[in-house]
């Protein structure tokens, strides 16, 4: 009986279907053949040497599971006027000597099987022959292009991308820094006696050799970086790192290598350094000028000296009530939490700028540098200068400085120099005459 039932069920439903007509494909597009990146298609053309081959997609979509093709022609000059006119456009028809599509012949037939939707056009560009045009520039401003469509198919040609203009940009092929510059920080306190820097050498061209790269360290431009940058860096010593490897090898199929630098911290002082790692030379083609130097620079802070029994000792303006208790006063910039703060002036009097207040450090150290960090969100403190003294008396200025609107401890390197009193002065102010200091710290050898 159960079976009966169940064969009743499946005769109905296939005389439903029999009597129903089947509209399921009713609102599917029906197939079409198109260039995907159709319209202009600016393209860098690298003179390697070998030839260049761009690869024209053509692309068929619908439903219909069936074998198909497509010619593709270059348009005639006529005919890309015609586009011009109706497009508001400049095109420029590069030369039959320019360029060459798969066969030889100004048309290619595309030959899709049934499960293919994707094939290619291959045209080969000479730009030694397109760079020798009167008229050809670096930016190819004339817009001369190889102009192709998609002009008879068995299937349906979607219209808004029959047509593609393939517009070439001559250039030379480089090898380059992928990045020119990084910064490596040495920290006294930190486990690691050796540090590394990764470089990497990159071209952009499809590399078919194995590129040899010779690297140097060239003195001289730490002299350009310094002008260029209104620093005074010094070149970090040949003992405090190594570079491997030396030549460096772009593999043939890669676009890239990566070098590696080494640091050695006990060959490192206290102080900042750079490393201006040059492309000396190549075994094919050459370096580009604008990316053939990675400039690395290195810095060592020294420690924070131990602030035990520091005073101040000399202040020319502090807020000892209006910042509340304990707070305001310059003895704040000593007590190790950024909670508190020192504070010029401005209940019952006004103090003015600049600004200062000296620091009794008990005894004769090096100072390297100074740390200074702001009242948490408050931008007031701006410029100022760092001085040293042995006497209290007589004091050298030893460095300056400009804080940056942040809530961490900005260090501040200062001409290396031994002395008993540090004197920091704040001579501009974002609010003035107002300003504020959390803590300070030196670094410095004892």
């Amino acid at each position: 009986m159960r079976n009966k039932f169940l064969y009743a069920i499946i005769i109905g439903f296939t005389l439903s279907i029999v009597g129903c007509e089947d509209t399921r494909l009713n609102d599917i597009t029906p197939p079409k053949v198109y260039i995907p990146q159709s319209g202009e298609i600016e393209q860098t053309v690298y003179k390697t040497g070998e030839p260049f081959v761009f690869r024209l997609g053509v692309y068929k979509t619908g439903y219909d599971n069936v074998e198909s093709t497509a010619s593709v022609d270059v348009l005639s000059e006529d005919e890309l006027q015609v586009y011009n006119t109706e497009n508001n456009r400049n095109y420029k028809r590069i030369p039959d000597n320019c360029f060459q599509l798969a066969g030889g012949n100004e048309s290619y037939v595309v030959k899709f099987s049934k499960g293919n939707r994707l094939e290619y056009v291959d045209i080969t560009l000479d730009y030694d022959a397109i760079e020798q045009l009167a008229d050809f520039d670096k930016d190819n401003s004339k817009q001369y292009v190889v102009p192709v469509s998609v002009v008879h198919s068995n299937l349906e040609i979607n219209e808004d991308k029959e047509v593609a203009f393939i517009k070439p940009l001559i250039r030379d092929p480089f090898i380059y820094f992928q990045n020119t510059e990084s910064s490596v920080v040495i920290e006294t306190t930190s486990n690691s006696d050796s540090y590394q820097q990764n470089l990497v050498l990159a071209v952009d061209f499809v590399n078919l050799w194995d590129i040899s790269v010779d690297l140097e360290v060239n003195e001289m431009l730490v002299d350009v970086y310094n002008n260029e940058n209104g620093t005074d860096l010094k070149l970090l010593p040949t003992s405090a790192y190594t570079i491997s490897p030396n030549p460096a090898v772009i593999k043939n199929g890669n676009k890239t290598t990566t070098v590696s630098v080494d640091f050695s911290k006990d060959n490192i002082d206290y102080d900042d350094f750079l490393l201006p790692v040059f492309i000396k030379e190549t075994s094919r083609f050459v370096s580009d000028i604008e990316q053939n130097v990675h400039y690395v620079t290195v810095s060592r802070p020294a420690p924070r000296l131990d602030r035990r029994g520091w005073t101040i000792i000399d202040v020319s303006s502090e807020e000892p009530s209006g910042e509340g208790v304990g707070n305001g006063t310059a003895s704040c910039v000593l007590d190790g939490t950024v909670a508190t703060y020192w504070h010029s002036q401005w209940a019952g009097g006004t103090g003015q700028l600049p600004h200062h207040f000296t620091i009794d450090m008990q005894k004769t150290v090096t100072v390297a540098s100074v740390d200074l960090q702001r009242r948490q969100d408050q931008r007031d403190a701006y410029r100022g200068k760092i001085y040293i003294s042995e006497d209290n008396d007589t004091f050298t200025q030893i460095g300056d400085f400009e804080m940056a609107e942040v809530n961490e401890p900005q260090t501040f390197r200062v001409t290396t120099s031994p002395g008993r009193y540090l004197k920091i002065e704040i001579t501009e102010s974002r609010r003035a005459p107002y300003a504020n200091l959390a803590e300070v710290y030196a670094r410095g050898v004892e």
